[in-house]
């Protein structure tokens, strides 16, 4: 038997627990703790939410075990679709109502081993209750398997009035393993303690076998031997002898007695008929879990539970999560179509970013997804002809994937092509599109239609947004054309001035206004479209003209009143370089107010220029600008570039920040040294890049 061919996700759980679970998730505020309280009283429904705990969408969280931080970790949205999707499969499955009493007392045996196990865990010191309890309600789940899929032949084997032993040799004849060792291997897939499969795997073992196994393990066993029989009674089973603890048969009794009475009282609440023998009809719960089912299909399947504006990549995070819950398909991956329609495009993977460069015109592709997308149906490498060549891309996503098998769903909607799934599949018994082909067309156009959802919701969201920066780039216009207006007043009365004033005024001091009002100018002007880049011109620095004009500002200006002295020593040889002007003024200005900013009265500031430093391979012009203030503070040097809280009044302590940013986009380098007894001096290297026409005469 193969493992993976056995349908997990058809396990049946009792109709009377499943109704509540799903009324329960149609409540506008339920609780993480009630949904709990019902799913931990339910083998199938617990079994599932580990099945799906264990898919690869959920491995981050393999650490979880426990059922109600597994709910947690699901979410709500999550919980509520495995709900539905345990309903539609119950409503399809092929179990009569006749099997409804075989489910019942499975789940009677399974709900008594697990509150005997927990009161056991409890007697006899071992600490974790809890998973006891789990391995309890989970100690028939490979019964609860095989009766799923193979509901005829099983169910004469499964109430057969034998010893264990004889009833797991007639399961390992006709099924090649037992049902206490085929739950024990899908424990061990799934997020659960190493302890508890070994515990179901060995809970029909004698006695003496078990000497000096873990406790869980001789704990289950117990219970186990306790729980048989399917009597819903006073009775008691006819051995009560425990080798393992050495607890007398009286407290055994005890145990048992207010184990069953428990179970009785939780059938009570939910309604759950306990009779002996087979039924005839369907049971209330049934039915209206059919009526449910007609409902939902009638409103378009699981779809209706999915919230609405998600984004591409939100919906297919919710697809992949929908394959593994239905269909138990854990390996996934997604190629959707371009722009133009005519190539499918890997998507991003956490797990397989080799899929972000798969790229296939799928019109002619000859593979399994080309001809799943021309065709509208899902294929199957499994179903290919013999003798047929398997397409190379085929083969190389079967290697990504790890799977001997690939299984590809067509995403159609209002019969535009979005793409494909391609899930790995194990064998070619597991989803045979002579049985599943139809469901699986059906899910797949539910899935397509929830991605031309998304991608709707994204094109009228980027139209809106587009709308909003139309508006907001129209103001900006509006108020750029105002504030041009004084600054136009501004320049002209400058140079009104500068007439009056003759050539004996400060023509260098006016000069330099006007060039900082012809960059304010420039700097407005960039609003006007915020989305369209400065169009590229090349710009001329004289570097040591422009250090001497901010210094002959900062002289009459913040200097003056602190009587600082401002030293420049240039290195005259520097050429004209192909660099920013407004960019480099700003940098220095803004070096220059910090300095003197945190300058004592009669501080002095020092700046240099010097040519042709050499650094890794590439040529410099040097700019140092230092103080013999007191330095910076620890804290300010380890987040020196990065905006943060200024400590001066007025400051949004963005300077510093505003100063690498520039100098990032001269492609210059900027350090610090900074210390009480040095000052503090800052280095920046310019890259030494000549105009144009000055490059061509070197």
């Amino acid at each position: 038997m193969i493992l993976e061919d056995l349908r997990i996700e058809r396990i049946p759980s009792v109709p009377e627990v499943l109704v509540t679970l799903l009324k329960l998730c149609h409540k506008p505020q339920v609780e993480f703790e009630e949904l709990a309280r019902v799913i931990e009283r339910e083998p199938a429904l617990s079994g599932k939410i580990l099945h799906l705990a264990g898919t690869a969408y959920y491995r981050q969280w393999a650490e979880v075990t426990q059922i109600r931080r597994l709910l947690v970790v699901l979410g709500l949205d999550t919980v509520r679709r495995l709900a539905l999707t345990s309903a539609v499969h119950q409503y399809f499955s092929q179990l009569s109502p006749g099997h409804e009493s075989f489910t019942a007392a499975l789940w009677f045996r399974s709900l008594l081993c697990a509150h005997l196990a927990r009161d056991l865990a409890r007697l006899t010191g071992y600490a974790a209750e809890e998973e006891a309890y789990l391995a309890g309600l989970l100690h028939r789940l490979g019964q609860l398997v095989l009766l799923a899929n193979f509901p005829e032949p099983y169910q004469d084997i499964l109430f057969m009035d034998e010893a264990e032993a004889r009833i797991e040799h007639v399961e390992r004849d006709r099924f090649a393993t037992t049902a206490a060792e085929l739950g024990a291997e899908l424990l061990c897939r799934w997020p659960t303690s190493p302890f508890l499969a070994d515990a179901v795997r060995y809970q029909n073992f004698p006695q003496s076998d078990l000497g000096e196994s873990p406790p869980l393990v001789k704990v289950l066993n117990l219970a186990t031997r306790l729980s048989r029989g399917t009597s819903t009674g006073p009775l008691l089973p006819p051995d009560l002898d425990d080798r393992l603890f050495g607890l007398n048969a009286t407290l055994l009794a005890e145990v048992i007695h207010r184990g069953r009475a428990e179970v009785l009282e939780t059938a009570r609440g939910f309604a759950i008929d306990l009779g002996v023998g087979p039924r005839r009809d369907p049971s209330p719960a049934r039915e209206e879990l059919a009526d449910y089912t007609r409902k939902l299909a009638l409103l378009g399947g699981t779809g209706g539970m999915r919230p609405a504006c998600l984004d591409t990549r939100a919906a297919l995070e919710r697809i992949r999560r929908d394959l593994a819950l239905v269909f138990a398909l854990d390996e996934v991956e997604f190629f959707l179509c371009d722009t133009s329609g005519e190539r499918l495009l890997g998507q991003p993977s956490p797990s397989r970013p080799a899929c972000t460069g798969f790229s296939l015109d799928w019109r002619p592709s000859a593979s399994l997804l080309g001809r799943s997308l021309r065709e509208g149906r899902p294929l199957s490498s499994f179903d290919s002809s013999d003798g047929e060549t398997e397409a190379l891309v085929d083969e190389q996503l079967r290697r990504l994937l790890k799977t001997p098998g690939l299984l590809v769903l067509p995403l159609i909607a209002e019969q535009v092509p979005l793409g494909v799934v391609v899930a790995g599949i194990p064998s070619s018994g597991r989803l045979p599109l002579a049985e599943w082909g139809t469901g699986l067309n059906l899910f797949a156009g539910q899935l397509a239609f929830l991605l031309l959802q998304a991608r709707e919701t994204e094109a009228a969201r980027d139209a809106e947004e587009s709308a909003g920066r139309q508006w907001r780039n129209l103001e900006v216009r509006k108020l750029l054309h105002e504030v041009n207006n004084p600054l136009a007043i501004i320049t002209n009365y400058l140079h009104v001035l500068g007439l009056k004033l003759g050539e004996g005024g400060p023509t260098r001091e006016l000069a330099v206004l006007r060039e900082e009002l012809a960059r304010v100018g420039d700097l407005l002007a960039r609003f006007k479209d915020l989305e369209q880049p400065p169009a590229p011109r090349e710009e001329r620095l004289e570097l040591n003209r422009t250090i001497a004009d901010l210094c002959a500002i900062f002289a009459e200006g913040l200097f003056q009143g602190k009587k600082i002295r401002a030293e420049f020593d240039r290195d005259e040889s520097i050429p004209l370089l192909a660099l920013s002007p407004g960019a480099l003024r700003q940098v220095v200005m803004n070096l220059l107010k910090n300095a003197a900013e945190a300058l004592p009265e009669g501080g002095r500031i020092h700046l240099a220029t010097r040519d042709r430093i050499h650094k890794n391979g590439d040529l410099f012009v040097e700019l140092r600008i230092g103080d013999n203030g007191p330095g910076l503070p620890e804290r300010v040097l380890n987040g020196l570039f990065t905006p943060v809280a200024s400590t001066k009044p007025g400051h949004a302590g963005l300077g510093l920040s505003i100063v690498k940013q520039l100098l990032d986009q001269l492609g210059a380098e900027i350090s610090c040294a900074s210390s009480p007894e040095a000052g503090t001096r800052f280095q920046i290297l310019l890259p030494r890049t000549l105009p144009r026409e000055a490059s061509a005469h070197d």
